[in-house]
């Protein structure tokens, strides 16, 4: 029997989640990235090609390049339904194994569903490049959500969960940077292409200070854990700034603590590429 069909309990989940974000690494360093990919998303998988796309497809039309993607997950974190879970960690890559340098850093994000046979699979796949790290990496943490003080049915959490983004939608609409740090995580972690990425709410409000204007958001995709302590949202943006109004896409994840409460605990923006 496979390990992620042993993994009941959230804690064992949480190991053959990453496991498996490992063993992904693993076959795109032995089959290549474009197979890895291809047999580690799932079926609906979404990818940024700019915007949110079929993943499979988006891989399927690529060749195999040769491309040399080294990553490995250091932070990880699994909803008490032991069925859906997200990790982040540190990417590099270069253009073939010969090359003596990587030519580029960045992060992933990878969003992992448990399958009906057992397996997990990608749902929802996003990252950014950044400066080549300094100091030594982030050792592996794995975190196991709490269990709320009062729980409440799926559907009164659901409806909680639509309240909270309703509200934050609003009140993005007047200050972006202001609206993400009212309802965020203690330990939020916001990732912006060019800029390593920040953990906690004083580290983040330099990085969203930086991109802060009138957002406005249209939602093209969520999901939500069947605990209901763990979701996510992703699409467009639209922030009007001084300097213009910026067209972006977004991925946010959302959890709830210890009272229950939906956070806003990881926030991803992209700016879609200037056309040349």
């Amino acid at each position: 029997m496979s390990a992620s069909l042993r993994a009941e309990t959230p804690a064992e989940a949480v190991r053959a989640m990453v496991d498996a974000e490992k063993k992904f690494y693993e076959t795109g360093q032995e089959k290549g990235t474009r197979a890895a990919f291809l047999e580690f998303l799932a079926e609906d998988g979404i990818v940024f090609r700019p915007g949110p796309v079929n993943g499979k497809e988006a891989w399927a039309k690529r060749p195999e390049a040769g491309l040399d993607l080294v990553w490995e997950p250091t932070f990880a974190v699994i909803a008490r339904s032991a069925d859906f879970g997200y990790d982040t960690g540190p990417a590099k890559w270069r253009a073939t194994r010969q090359e003596e340098k990587f030519t580029g850093h960045g992060q992933f994000i990878s969003i992992w569903k448990k399958q009906k046979d057992g397996s997990w699979k990608v749902a929802l796949d996003c990252g950014i490049e950044n400066p080549e790290p300094t100091g030594k990496p982030e050792t592996l943490r794995l975190v196991v959500l709490d269990e709320p003080k009062a729980a409440g049915d799926f559907n009164e959490a659901q409806k909680s969960r639509w309240d909270v983004q309703e509200k934050f939608t609003q009140a993005a609409k007047t200050d972006s940077a202001m609206a993400t740090l009212k309802f965020a995580a203690d330990e939020i972690r916001v990732f912006r292409d060019g800029h390593s990425p920040s953990v906690g709410k004083e580290a983040a409000r330099p990085l969203l200070d930086a991109s802060a204007g009138r957002m406005t958001y249209e939602m093209l995709g969520a999901d939500m854990s069947r605990s209901a302590d763990l979701s996510y949202t992703y699409g467009k943006y639209s922030n009007l700034r001084r300097k213009g109004t910026e067209q972006g896409h977004y991925f946010q994840i959302w959890q709830t603590d210890k009272s229950g409460e939906w956070k806003l605990a990881l926030d991803w923006a992209q700016p879609v590429p200037e056309k040349k």
